[in-house]
């Protein structure tokens, strides 16, 4: 199986792309204006502690004040009082002290950032939790490798210590793991120190999200070509990867890296709402603010056997289809999918053990529901940033982002009642602007409609043709029948 991780990285807009047996798997797009805070390390100051929120208000240099809830204090965390949830925060941070923080939500217009004092620094074989006090062992190994880490990991845990072992440390050794870990132990260290040298706030470990996920890229595939178009980024990474088996090339071509590789139509194939499957049949996504949904159709697929087994075969051809694009469009949070019906429940679990196989490919953490009672199967997979489409798609100012404008039919009688609405006594003309198609619906047969609306009005109405990418109206001028053919013949 041969892997190529294709990064463009010398303009402003950072991507990379995966690619496995010549078919990406996985697109990651970071723009500057998305450039985020979350991972960052600052030494802060606690501006406020209010006890009534069990929180405190620290200054990291952001617009807004920084939010660090109580349960988030190492001096909480470590508290052994067994009531020590009933003590209230003033009992662990003071108003005006140093704060190591780390932030975990970005702010927002409304809010400052998210922040914990509980730093967590990443490797590839864990996530180092200095004073986090507990064990979590990645679920995607078995029984027997999850419990021989977590013996592992106590007999080297010191206090207070916390650990999340991460599925690459299942094919590591000890002593690699244990390399590992010296070497986050020694950076935690460096980082108290620049501490106790800095006047807060101050920067003390800046996180890059593109950096960050194409390291974890790195671990979750373990081997196969890199190739870039910036030698720094390159060289960053082979040093953090010196004994893998990943090879690093650079690009040495003028042209675009990802139009080389045919990434481009890639991602303009993942922005489409229609995707075709080999056999003919399709899915339609659609995503919405509170979930992504995913027809699956027949289209063209007639299949060889009976019904039920062309049904079988799509639904499982479109369950690989659609977790690769879960992945690629890097959708987050409740997925439906309308799996075409299946009346063998047989089937259904095949499809199912289908889905389990494919997010296993996955390296953000999915469940998997099932199906419901109306046999629509549902996961949730997590979201850490927006999505693909969120990324490179703004909302439509023709449609307001509904995908659907209003019909010409509904444009042509809106426009009919609202002359209805006006007052015509001191008026004996109107002039309108619309389109060809408003105009078309609005006269009718043979002005059978335009006959009758300016009888009732007791108005001439003059009309101006004018271009649009949707049905619109607008009544611009009133006055005398002479008035507005002086305008039209002036172009107003």
């Amino acid at each position: 199986m041969m892997n190529e991780i294709v990064i463009n990285y010398k303009t402003s807009e950072k991507r990379f792309a995966t690619v496995e047996n010549d078919k990406v798997t996985k697109i990651f797009i970071e723009q500057p204006q998305d450039e985020t805070k979350v991972g960052n390390i600052y030494v802060g100051k606690v501006i406020d502690v209010k006890n009534g929120m069990n929180a405190c208000f620290v200054d990291i240099g952001t617009d807004k004040h920084g939010y660090v809830h109580r349960d988030q204090l190492p001096s909480y965390i470590q508290n052994e009082d067994p009531n020590k949830q009933y003590l209230s925060i003033s009992k662990f941070v003071q108003k005006g002290e140093k704060l190591i923080v780390q932030v975990k939500k970005d702010e927002t217009t409304i809010k400052g950032p998210l922040l914990t004092a509980v730093i967590e620094l990443s490797g590839k074989r864990m996530v180092y939790i200095p004073e986090g006090g507990y064990i979590a062992v990645s679920k995607k190994g078995d029984e027997e490798s999850r419990r021989k880490w977590r013996t592992l990991v106590q007999k080297h845990q010191m206090k207070h210590e916390g650990f999340i072992i991460r599925t690459n440390a299942f094919h590591s050794s000890e002593e690699e793991w244990l390399s590992e870990l010296n070497m986050l132990r020694q950076k935690y260290v460096y980082i108290i120190k620049e501490s106790y040298n800095l006047k807060p706030p101050a920067l003390l470990e800046k996180s890059s999200m593109f950096e960050n996920e194409l390291m974890n890229e790195l671990t979750h595939l373990t081997n196969g070509k890199v190739i870039s178009d910036d030698q720094q980024l390159l060289q960053r990474l082979k040093q953090n990867h010196h004994s893998s088996e990943w090879e690093f090339s650079f690009h040495y071509s003028d042209e675009n890296i990802f139009a080389t590789y045919k990434i481009e139509s890639e991602i303009e194939k993942s922005l489409r709402r229609v995707i075709w499957l080999e056999n003919g049949s399709y899915l339609v996504i659609d995503e919405t603010e509170a979930l992504v949904s995913i027809d699956v159709n027949t289209g063209k697929f007639s299949g060889t056997k009976d019904f039920q087994d062309t049904v079988l075969q799509t639904n499982i051809l479109a369950a690989k289809e659609m977790v690769r694009q879960l992945i690629i469009r890097d959708y987050g949070g409740i997925i439906l999918v309308d799996f075409i019906d299946m009346k063998n429940e047989k089937h259904r679990q095949l499809v199912q053990k289908t889905i389990e196989e494919e997010v296993k490919k996955d390296s953000k953490y999915t469940r998997l529901v099932g199906f419901t009672t109306l046999g629509i199967f549902q996961l949730t997979r997590k979201k850490t940033k927006k999505s693909l489409a969120e990324t490179l798609l703004t909302q439509c100012p023709v449609c307001a982002g509904r995908g659907k404008v209003e019909s010409p039919e509904t444009m042509a009688f809106r426009l009919e009642r609202e002359l209805l609405e006006k007052p015509f006594k001191e008026h004996e003309a109107v002039l309108i602007e619309l389109t060809d198609e408003v105009k078309t619906i609005f006269c009718g047969e043979n002005n059978v409609h335009l006959k009758r609306i300016e009888q009732s009005l007791h108005v001439q109405l003059f009309f101006s043709i004018i271009p649009s990418c949707r049905p619109i109206y607008y009544i611009r001028h009133f006055g005398s029948r002479k008035e507005i053919s002086a305008k039209m013949n002036n172009g107003y």
